[in-house]
């Protein structure tokens, strides 16, 4: 469980809700690390804290699984808490990416979105949690600024929940967590990817919101949008969450798995590639 750090002198906060903080250890070493600023209280992600650290990998090359960056506490600053991942460089974050670098091939954009789809797989099949917030926020590289490593990604927002914005599924409820939020907020994700573009989260009230959301998935299921190929994509992933709330909720564990492996394999190269 991590403990609690004091007398962080903390960067100013970047638009994805993070910043570099320094603090000293007992022995007055300077420690460099990444604050992830939540407004959650603590006691409310503590208990989840726990599995994440117990369950998910922080190193190795096991692409095939989620990865995310060791936690070495929690600093409290008034209203808000940030939870302290050990890292000694500024990572970049998908939203960052998708506006920064330039538009990668189609080939690599539909690879990126597999190593994304995959991890997200891995992490309610293999290690059965459930994120609390996905968005692209929540994926970070590192390597070159101008060019970051997007083979190997690393899961974050591990305290942060969805903010009322187009990565919600439209029936999202704040008391419950189901499986099938998490697979619309990857498909929405997995939409700006091809597109290369983040999304525009401005909206005025619940309806526009909930109208956008429901323009999006049929853009991005026209095959006139991206081509067939990507359309087959988006109809098995959106098509899949339109099944009703009840039978969702009622799927095992085993009918999850292969929801993710269809969408994976959707997702493969084709073989001339």
């Amino acid at each position: 469980m991590p403990g609690h750090i004091d007398n962080v002198e903390s960067n100013p906060e970047g638009p994805g809700g993070r910043s570099m903080g320094t603090w000293l250890q007992k022995g007055g070493q300077a420690t460099v690390g990444l604050l992830e600023w939540t407004t959650v209280e603590p006691n409310a992600f503590l208990a989840y804290l726990k599995d994440v650290e117990e369950r998910i990998p922080t190193g190795g090359n096991r692409l095939e699984e989620i990865h995310t960056l060791k936690i070495h506490g929690i600093f409290r600053e008034g209203p808000r808490t940030a939870l302290v991942y050990q890292c000694s460089q500024q990572p970049a974050d998908l939203r960052d990416v998708l506006l920064k670098v330039q538009k990668p091939s189609g080939e690599d954009r539909r690879a990126l979105s597999r190593i994304i789809a995959t991890q997200v797989r891995s992490l309610h099949v293999h290690f059965q949690l459930r994120h609390p917030g996905l968005r692209t926020e929540s994926f970070v590289f590192f390597g070159n600024v101008e060019k970051p490593d997007l083979t190997k990604p690393y899961v974050l927002d591990w305290a942060r929940p969805p903010s009322t914005d187009i990565y919600r599924h439209p029936e999202y409820q704040a008391d419950k967590s189901f499986w099938f939020y998490q697979a619309w907020s990857l498909m929405m994700v997995l939409s700006e990817i091809a597109e290369w573009r983040p999304l525009n989260r401005a909206f005025q009230d619940k309806e526009e919101l909930l109208r956008r959301k429901m323009e999006r998935k049929q853009l991005v299921t026209s095959p006139d949008w991206k081509g067939a190929p990507t359309a087959e994509i988006f109809k098995y992933g959106f098509g899949f969450l339109e099944k009703d709330h009840h039978t969702l909720e009622r799927y095992s564990r085993w009918d999850v798995k292969r929801f993710y492996d269809t969408l994976c394999e959707l997702l493969a190269p084709s073989p001339a590639q």
